[in-house]
Formats: structure tokens, sequence, C-alpha cells
């Protein structure tokens, strides 16, 4: 899954679009851009139901209260971080606060496409060979 502001849905779809590349099936959740559409446990059903969630971060994703809401309820569901591999990308300059504050990202800041493909592609297929490198709990 790739969970993203509604800002950065470009974002969101092109690494949506390279994860399908590599023969993964891709959910892409962009956040309502209208007020009261969202539901709080949203995030949480899909990431327990997605082998990895990818967090596009960017001051847009981290600054909007129905994100910090969802991923609160998430970690509520699963402090321990044992149901979900998250992997937070940043796709611009900005620092991650709250729940995401702790963890390791992928950094495509500064990036060309190439080298941002290159990056994420290894960085996903690590989620594979290993666990994550930091605990999945604030």
């Amino acid at each position: 899954m790739v969970s993203c502001a509604a800002a950065d849905r470009e974002w969101g779809e092109w690494i949506a679009w390279a994860v399908e590349s590599w023969g993964r099936r891709v959910r892409l959740e962009s956040r309502d851009a209208l007020p009261g559409t969202n539901r709080v446990h949203r995030l949480d059903e899909a990431v327990r139901l997605s082998a990895r969630t990818i967090a596009v971060v960017s001051p847009a994703y981290l600054d909007d209260p129905a994100v910090a809401a969802e991923w609160h309820a998430a970690w509520r569901a699963d402090p321990l971080g044992l149901r979900r591999t998250l992997v937070p990308v940043r796709v611009a300059p900005c620092e991650p606060n709250g729940l995401l504050r702790d963890l390791a990202y992928v950094d495509l800041v500064g990036l060309d496409r190439a080298q941002a493909r290159a990056r994420l592609a290894e960085e996903v297929e690590s989620t594979r060979r290993r666990a994550p490198r930091r605990p999945l709990f604030p």
C-alpha cells in the first residue's frame, strides 16, 4: 500500500507505478481532500491487509490532522509494529514528527527519477530480506 497526502498524489502514483513495475500489487491511499470524509481506522485496515506500507512523507502528509489521527489509530491497534512493515519515503524537505519521528526513511529528496527509482527499489527489496531497521513503535 502507498499512503500519501492529496497534495502528493503525483508522488504516490509514481511510487505505485514503480512498485507495480517490479511485479507487486499496489493500493494507493490518498488522503481525502474533503473534510469529514476520512475514516480514522481506514489506514489501520489497509496496513493490516498489506505486506508493506509506503508512507509518502512530505510537509503536506505530516501536517494533515487526518493522517495523524489515522496513524494514531494504527499504532494503538498494533503498538509493537508486529503486523506492519512501514517504509517511510521522504519526497520533500521535512523532518518526520509525531509517530513517524524516530523511523529511518528512504530519502528521495534531490534525486533524479532514475536515482530515486533505484533507491526506492533497493530499500523496498531490503524489507523482504530483513527486519525493519528500527522498531516500529514510538
